[in-house]
């Protein structure tokens, strides 16, 4: 019966067990638009200060910034598919000990919301683990030319598990949630992953090579593929496996270096558009618009838009260069942006906006449009097409824990700006930021559509090759050369 599956259809179930567990851990990110609504209604018996709320917003992300690096290091370590096996147990337990808060038990105890909290707290750590681990996985796993479309895939996976948090919260209490939401991704997403194989380029690098091979026979459509895969691989071989201080010389090395920037550069900038934001505080920023809609329903809204925008950037990704992509995206969701931001200002001085009441939801669409079928897609599979084999884990990770970084710090900052300068600087913000990221899109990032893996680390070699060859003289000079060796890099992309 095995025999009978062909190369394709083994890559499109096992990317749908991982794309299962994405959506699991992207619901973990989400969950408090759903749940604090709830949770702060005048008859809630959870008593979070409006403190701890926030706290239990964006406690995940903030797990995310030591755990990503951790994360893709275990991951490089152990194997993919190991890592999965012991934490996603971990996750699941988490996730649904939640709806333990909800018992009279343990409110009358007055501990449901340290509960909460600390389900929380694991919940983000075991997803900033496992975070960049699927990316890798999913890469690894599929065939050169359905990489770049089952990478992005990812994103209508997460997507479908910030929708499933929007919709359950119009008909579900919190604590069905918490259980109901993993026992339709994470579950059998696990089922899946316990009957697919390890990542064979993880194999191949570690130097089991007789295992690769059978996997890789099983995976790819032709002998050839097989071939490019174990050869661009075993370039990097470390059949001893790798510890830590050698992961690290590898990743020291001028080429890895630029490469991990530029895998950075995608994570970061895209949250100074507004994706962490928008997605935590959907509800919120409908229900300061007062548009007349129920605030829940409009988030489930913008939220399909999302899910049919990633469908849509699946399409253009495997057809249309990756910076082109980000160019349009990052035009459409800023000048989306500088509209909503428009409408607030004038609501803020007492403008007549009833006229207007379609602009905050049209917007958002149009917003989550130019995230969600350009930007999100393409940034998380460009940061993990810019980075060699050697480092690509451990690069991802790192790139992962910045986008942690920025998006927690935005996101846990979002309050308190907001009382400063107003819900319309906070989108004149996410304009100003789109604006940046198309900058360095045009100046700095290399264009990675069609390449394989030999011709990423290639490219990645010349251009370390053309900053070696700046002459360096005294160190009077040396902001100059910097300069000089900056435009000689950029010139090359």
């Amino acid at each position: 019966m095995e025999k009978s599956i062909s190369p394709t259809a083994r890559q499109i179930l096992t990317s749908a067990s991982a794309g299962l567990l994405m959506s699991g851990q992207m619901s973990v990110w989400v969950y408090a638009a759903a749940a604090l609504p709830q949770m702060e209604h005048p008859n809630s018996t959870i008593n979070f200060t409006p403190d701890e709320a926030s706290w239990f917003a964006t406690v995940p992300l903030l797990m995310t910034i030591p755990g990503s690096a951790v994360g893709a290091t275990l991951c490089e370590m152990v194997g993919p598919r190991r890592l999965y096996l012991i934490l996603l147990p971990v996750l699941w337990f988490s996730y649904t000990s939640m709806a333990f808060a909800s018992l009279k038990g343990v409110q009358d105890a007055g501990v449901a919301e340290t509960v909460l909290l600390i389900c929380r707290i694991i919940q983000g750590t075991m997803v900033s683990i496992l975070f960049p681990t699927t990316s890798i996985y999913v890469y690894e796993v599929n065939r050169h030319r359905w990489r770049g479309t089952m990478t992005s895939i990812l994103e209508i996976w997460g997507t479908w598990g910030f929708l499933l948090c929007y919709i359950t919260g119009c008909f579900m209490d919190w604590s069905t949630i918490a259980w109901f939401v993993p026992l339709i991704t994470i579950v059998p997403g696990s089922i899946g992953i316990i009957f697919s194989p390890e990542s064979p380029l993880w194999l191949a690098r570690n130097g089991r090579e007789d295992e690769a091979r059978k996997v890789l026979y099983r995976y790819r459509c032709t002998v050839q593929e097989v071939a490019e895969d174990m050869k661009a691989t075993l370039k990097n071989q470390n059949k001893k496996g790798q510890s830590l201080s050698e992961l690290m010389k590898i990743m020291a090395t001028k080429p890895n270096v630029l490469a991990i920037i530029a895998s950075s550069i995608n994570t970061i900038m895209k949250e100074l558009v507004g994706f962490a934001v928008i997605n935590i505080y959907i509800v919120h920023i409908f229900a300061a618009a007062g548009v007349g809609l129920d605030p829940r329903y409009s988030s489930v809204i913008v939220g399909g838009v999302r899910l049919a925008s990633n469908t849509v950037a699946s399409l253009l990704l495997h057809h249309f260069r990756r910076k082109l992509l980000l160019i349009g995206g990052n035009s459409l969701a800023g000048t989306a942006a500088f509209f909503i931001g428009l409408f607030f200002y004038l609501k803020s001085s007492n403008y007549d906006v009833s006229w207007l009441e379609w602009l905050p939801v049209t917007g958002l669409a149009v917003h989550m449009l130019g995230c969600a079928a350009a930007i999100g897609p393409t940034t998380w599979l460009m940061a993990v097409e810019v980075l060699p084999g050697p480092v690509r884990s451990v690069g991802f990770g790192i790139a992962t824990t910045n986008f942690a970084i920025a998006a927690f710090i935005m996101s846990k900052s979002f309050v308190t700006v907001l009382s400063y300068i107003g819900m319309y600087g906070v989108f004149w913000f996410f304009t100003a930021g789109a604006i940046t990221f198309n900058i360095l899109v045009i100046i700095f990032l290399p264009e990675t559509f069609g390449k394989s893996l030999q011709d990423i680390e290639d490219y990645w070699n010349k251009s370390s090759q053309r900053l070696e060859k700046i002459p360096v003289s005294d160190n009077s000079d040396k902001g100059d050369q910097d300069t000089e060796a900056f435009l000689v890099h950029c010139n090359s992309v």
